[in-house]
């Protein structure tokens, strides 16, 4: 029941000017509770539930029964003004309705005769959740009821996703959406015994619903199974999902190996974007070694020295004909069947003359195969495990990065990375490897990146 308030009066007013005005407030106000008291309105005694998107069905009466066709029936939120349906001179008035409600609200009156209403709310929103007043005016008299609408829906069954290692266990996240309003989410074993997560997270999404997120790490001693559970507490109904042990690690390894081949097809696309036209450089080339008229291969040649072990004292190699001080430059090299070789780059400066190891201290960043065993030449020698023997070699110099990389083409993985500080011009390096009387004979020969392979040959970067 809503009465009129009573004004205030200013402290300077004299009791003689204020009495008489006082004394008609008082006979007013009692006329008018005597006039209010003709009827009340009632409402449901519990909340209206509905979902979303559906309709709502708000309903109150006057008590007696009396006719409401000649009364102001207003329905508003939290203030008078705030008017979701008035009904006024014996039909609906829909100027001072508030935007968020136009043409989503009808006035049900095959009843109003009797003084009950219902006002229907179509397509139901979150904002729709919350208080409503019914308002009745007859003449100077009103009353009103305070009615309560609770939106709620069940949002998406849970999606349980594995997501890598953590804390000696495999992390599992479980993930949920479109619930309203904010829903309760927890882990169960099998007995239904509640499991600590390892995070939780409840979002609002730009709808005005909920999404949930919630973790939990899973050890070879945790139960067989695990239940991920997303409660509505309004409706009392969940949604749930479950993973077993053996299902989560069966998909770590599948995530595992994704991610690897998604990590190794990168790693190469990129590099192969900085592709260049390398040729051979006849004035460093070994006189054991034989290039091609393109200067695009190389082999042994003939050399028959009198001392026949002086080719397997010394380094047979020859460097590429450009020289690289900054940037980023890729090339590939075909070693099709070969048993041994040699690629990568070293410095323009290094010497063949006396003691030379292959390593970084000396200038050299190379990667050989000799006795069917890879290695990059480090210090000491890092083996290399290597599943699909390449045929094709690719080499990616990134000189501001400090690295040369070196890719199997022929899986498209990435064999090894050397990381270092460059200084000075870097040449390509390549060695056909030992010969030794009739083997290995077979000639490197460096390849042409297609456009379509993601080479770029034209001006490098």
């Amino acid at each position: 029941m809503m009465m009129g308030k009573v004004p205030s009066f200013s402290p300077g007013s004299t009791a003689s000017s204020a009495l008489p005005s006082y004394v008609a407030l008082c006979l007013t106000l009692q006329v008018h509770r005597l006039v209010s008291a003709q009827f009340t309105v009632t409402g449901p005694d519990r909340p209206v539930t509905t979902s979303l998107g559906g309709e709502a069905i708000l309903s109150c009466h006057l008590s007696p029964r009396m006719s409401a066709e000649n009364m102001e029936v207003r329905w508003f939120r939290s203030k008078y003004s705030e008017v979701v349906h008035l009904y006024q001179d014996g039909q609906d008035q829909y100027g001072q309705q508030m935007l968020e409600y136009r043409r989503r609200t009808e006035l049900l009156k095959d009843d109003i005769s009797n003084g009950r209403v219902f006002l229907r709310i179509r397509n139901v929103r979150p904002s729709d959740d919350g208080h409503y007043v019914c308002f009745f005016k007859s003449g100077i008299s009103y009353e009103e009821a305070l009615l309560e609408l609770q939106v709620a829906d069940l949002g998406s069954a849970p999606a349980i996703s594995v997501e890598g290692h953590q804390d000696g266990g495999i992390q599992v996240v479980c993930r949920s959406s479109g619930w309203y309003p904010e829903p309760k989410v927890l882990w169960r074993d099998l007995q239904g015994q509640l499991l600590p997560s390892a995070s939780e997270e409840i979002t609002p999404e730009p709808n005005g619903l909920f999404q949930t997120e919630i973790a939990i790490v899973l050890t070879e001693e945790s139960n067989q199974k695990v239940s991920c559970c997303v409660r509505n507490p309004r409706l009392d109904q969940e949604r749930e999902s479950e993973i077993s042990i053996a299902e989560a690690l069966q998909s770590e390894m599948k995530r595992q190996k994704a991610e690897y081949e998604a990590v190794k097809e990168l790693g190469l696309a990129r590099a192969r974007g900085y592709a260049v036209d390398v040729i051979l450089d006849p004035d460093t080339a070994h006189p054991n070694l034989v290039l091609s008229e393109d200067q695009k291969h190389v082999s042994h040649g003939d050399w028959d020295p009198p001392d026949k072990f002086e080719g397997l004292n010394h380094y047979i190699w020859v460097l590429g004909a450009e020289g690289f001080a900054g940037g980023r430059r890729y090339w590939e090299v075909e070693v099709g069947g070969k048993i041994g070789w040699y690629l990568g780059v070293c410095r323009e400066s290094v010497s063949r003359k006396g003691k030379v190891t292959l390593t970084p201290e000396d200038g050299y960043w190379v990667l050989w195969l000799t006795g069917g065993i890879y290695q990059a030449l480090t210090s000491p020698p890092t083996s290399l495990p290597v599943s699909i023997k390449p045929s094709r070699v690719g080499i990616f110099l990134d000189y501001e990065a400090g690295e040369v990389s070196f890719y199997n083409v022929t899986d498209r993985s990435q064999l090894f990375t050397f990381t270092d500080t460059f200084s000075g011009t870097l040449r390509p390096y390549f060695s056909p490897g030992y010969y030794v009387w009739g083997t290995n004979a077979d000639p490197l020969k460096i390849c042409l990146v297609s456009a379509e392979a993601g080479g770029n040959l034209g001006p490098s970067q």
